[in-house]
């Protein structure tokens, strides 16, 4: 789920400002309008897109209108005492764009987002990889864990039937234990899923507390981003082969999301946070962006 605040952060990378705020910054956003002149019809949505609206004031009165928290409209910072009084009447937040930024940049980014959202809440986004290690051990019949690559887990499935010592270490310690990731190292295991799409059977050790596993890299183009394991005593048939391929390919899919998501998000922070240590004219406006109270600060 996105929020105000967290739209209202990432767009402020993009030159885009929050001139007035009658809303919770905590309102929850989960649809995105585009004002179209040439259509009659009054569509609703949580963020409106003013494109084409013949001016502030009346951009606010649509966005109300479609009963939208937040609407997005070129305007002049500060904005007019008229504008704030609309705002407030709607109970709508206004955020001002430059007039360099192009509409369809940033048309691009708030759907990004907003949708990202929606993925999230409904079970399909990037944080839920535990629904898709579940849904992997149902199609598969054996439990699964999700790993990145330094062999830290993500997610494991809820099937713990037969789970054998090394995977409830792992899921205790959040990671593979080292007398593990060493006999993997050993059998050229990590050396095989660098160089291949393909899954990997890894032969049982009863004396290291592991039973067969079948695993397959995680990545994007090149990268790679983490693995998912599949407990199995003997290789997997092609058909559940062809399964774990491409939950693969999805799961790489949600973890470049998660890390383009929150490195945006880290980087606009930081960015603000410079801004402030440099001097900046409008240090309030970067203080309520970054959620810190007005007053004076020590950096040590």
């Amino acid at each position: 789920m996105v929020t105000l605040d967290r739209l209202v952060n990432v767009l402020g990378g993009y030159g885009v400002r929050l001139c007035c705020c009658p809303v919770s910054r905590d309102v929850a956003l989960r649809d995105v309008v585009m004002h179209d002149p040439g259509d009659d019809r009054r569509p609703r949505g949580d963020v409106f897109l003013a494109v084409g609206a013949e001016s502030v004031v009346a951009a606010v009165e649509l966005a109300a209108a479609a009963r939208a928290s937040v609407v997005l409209v070129r305007a002049a910072v500060p904005v007019e005492p008229a504008v704030v009084a609309a705002a407030e009447a709607g109970g709508v937040a206004v955020l001002a764009v430059e007039p360099e930024v192009s509409w369809g940049e940033l048309a691009g980014v708030v759907y990004g987002l907003v949708l990202e959202g929606r993925e999230t809440e409904s079970g399909r986004g990037p944080t839920d990889l535990f629904a898709l290690a579940d849904s992997l051990a149902d199609a598969l019949g054996s439990t699964v864990t999700i790993e990145d690559q330094l062999s830290r887990v993500l997610a494991y499935s809820s099937l713990q039937h037969g789970a054998d010592q090394v995977r409830l270490e792992t899921i205790l310690g959040r990671r593979v234990p080292d007398r593990a990731r060493e006999l993997f190292e050993r059998r050229g295991v990590f050396a095989r899923l660098a160089a291949s799409d393909e899954p990997v059977f890894v032969e049982a050790a009863p004396e290291h507390g592991l039973s067969g596993r079948m695993v397959v890299a995680v990545r994007a183009g090149r990268e790679s981003l983490g693995s998912i394991w599949v407990e199995c005593e003997r290789p997997l048939d092609d058909a559940r082969r062809a399964v774990l391929r491409d939950s693969a390919r999805t799961v790489g899919v949600h973890l470049l999301r998660s890390r383009a998501s929150a490195d945006l998000e880290r980087q606009v922070e930081s960015d603000l946070v410079i801004r402030l240590l440099e001097g900046t004219p409008d240090a309030a406006s970067v203080l309520s962006r970054l959620g810190l109270a007005p007053g004076r600060f020590r950096v040590i």
